[in-house]
């Protein structure tokens, strides 16, 4: 009986899932995705039933409102996607109108009308898909990364980059990402031109690039979706000097009210790098929240509206991506 007695304590006091923000990329179904930044369609429409059915999606803006007024339902729930990818558009958009479920698109605007993929996507395809060898080097900024690939493998394509390298292409793919990620911009353009020929990387599949200028009207037109700054180059913050920092968010916050034509008020930091200036460069300019990619509900008190967590949402199928939604704890 007494053990009872404690279960029956522990279920009841034990506290439910808070309100929550979700981080998507892409709505697709890409050969290649080290780092499961895509959800099928099919999927994403499973989850987006089980949000109509157990939490009151609000858009980021009034998310964000009502936590600061303390009228947040614990039930609440934002919609988020980072980058700009083209199927925002031909994918997500049209699904989130049917489920009349709101959404917030956090733009990288440097990509805007790029007809090569992200270069984390084209150096995945260029790496993890290709069958051949390859035996060369690559200077990406001041360091000579070497390529050294043997024939390629099956479970390569199906590799997640969180895991434990287990071929020489998934180390190479890791290792090269690493030096990309915080190369400056031109050097990290130059890398990737040295890549497309090194590797032979093939022409990419237009449902993988980025959005175009119109694509981003179009989606700005559309009612679903409202829009954040996310830099312009989708630099690592802190690895920048703190004019660095600034120029960045400010460049991308600018050309993307440009794109859009109206003001934007919030903030996703690229990569969910941050440190304590990186918070201070985003209120200087001007924002008034931003979201970072801690996986957990909102605190509630003690939320930092400038690092706001995000729970990462992965290829779940619905019930899978119920059980991540229950599980989430501030």
């Amino acid at each position: 009986m007494r053990a009872l007695l404690r279960k029956l304590r522990h279920r009841i006091g034990r506290p439910g899932p808070g309100p929550a923000i979700l981080m998507y990329h892409r709505i697709a179904s890409p050969r290649v995705d080290p780092w499961g930044l895509a959800v099928q369609p099919d999927r994403f429409e499973q989850h987006l039933a089980v949000l109509r059915r157990t939490r009151c999606p609000l858009p980021m803006g009034d998310f964000v409102s009502r936590l600061e007024s303390g009228t947040l339902p614990a039930e609440a729930v934002a919609v988020t996607f980072d980058d700009g990818y083209a199927d925002n558009l031909h994918e997500a958009n049209p699904r989130l109108g049917s489920a009349g479920v709101p959404a917030t698109l956090f733009l990288a605007t440097g990509f805007v009308g790029q007809r090569h993929e992200y270069w984390w996507d084209e150096l995945a395809r260029g790496i993890l898909l290709r069958t051949g060898a390859v035996d060369a080097a690559v200077k990406i900024g001041s360091e000579q990364v070497c390529l050294v690939l043997s024939d390629g493998e099956d479970r390569d394509s199906g590799w997640r980059a969180w895991q434990e390298p287990r071929t020489d292409r998934q180390s190479a793919y890791l290792t090269t990402w690493k030096h990309l990620r915080t190369a400056a911009p031109a050097e990290r353009d130059a890398a990737m031109v040295r890549l497309r020929t090194v590797l032979e990387i093939p022409a990419p599949d237009p449902r993988d690039l980025p959005m175009t200028a119109s694509e981003v009207a179009a989606l700005a037109g559309g009612g679903v979706f409202a829009f954040g700054g996310h830099t312009a180059t989708h630099a690592v913050l802190p690895a920048l000097t703190a004019a660095e920092r600034r120029d960045e968010i400010r460049q991308g916050r600018d050309a993307c009210e440009r794109l859009i034509g109206s003001p934007i008020t919030g903030f996703a930091y690229p990569h969910g790098a941050l440190d304590d200036d990186s918070e201070a460069a985003v209120r200087e300019c001007g924002f008034a929240w931003a979201c970072g990619t801690v996986s957990r509900a909102i605190p509630i008190p003690g939320a930092n509206r400038y690092a706001l967590p995000r729970l990462g949402v992965l290829d779940w199928d619905g019930s899978a991506f119920e059980r991540a939604l229950q599980g989430l704890r501030a």
